[in-house]
């Protein structure tokens, strides 16, 4: 799914990797990255068990890395999400 989408929203794409086990979603944030999009990973320490965050660290595929109760304003500030009066 995230390789579709960087395939087809390319630098507009947004990744957003959380804790868990194994790499799976790692491809898919090197796909989002390299077309230029934004791409958000959960900080170690936050993290329950760093192994998808980690490994898309280490392939330096992540354009920022914040504890997880940032990631929703990130997505907001990304998005320019504005509140109604």
């Amino acid at each position: 799914m995230m390789k579709s989408i960087a395939q087809n929203f390319t630098n507009l794409a947004m990744g957003v990797i959380l804790t868990g086990m194994g790499s799976d979603g790692a491809e898919g944030m090197r796909a989002i990255y390299r077309e230029g999009g934004l791409t958000i990973g959960q900080d170690e320490a936050t993290c329950t068990v760093y192994g998808m965050p980690r490994v898309c660290f280490e392939l330096g595929v992540l354009s920022r890395v914040v504890p997880l109760a940032q990631v929703p304003a990130q997505i907001l500030q990304a998005t320019r999400y504005r509140k109604r009066a």
